[in-house]
């Protein structure tokens, strides 16, 4: 995923930055495994695959408008 378009789906599902949308950036934009994501942000590895699986679902649902 682009970092443009992670920056537009998490301001459309209201992320409010902090470690959940820094996880999910790593992990969508940087590559970075969500156990890696884990450990860089302090945060547990659920907290991290579902910070990723709310922006997963919003990018579906804009792919699924566009068509």
């Amino acid at each position: 995923m682009t970092p443009e378009r992670f920056a537009v789906i998490a301001r459309l599902i209201r992320m409010r930055g902090g470690r959940s949308q820094e996880a999910a950036r790593l992990v969508l934009v940087e590559g970075l495994r969500p156990a890696d994501a884990a450990r860089a942000t302090g945060l547990s590895l659920q907290a991290v695959c579902n910070a990723v699986s709310r922006v997963r679902r919003a990018d579906n649902l804009l792919a699924l408008a566009k068509s």
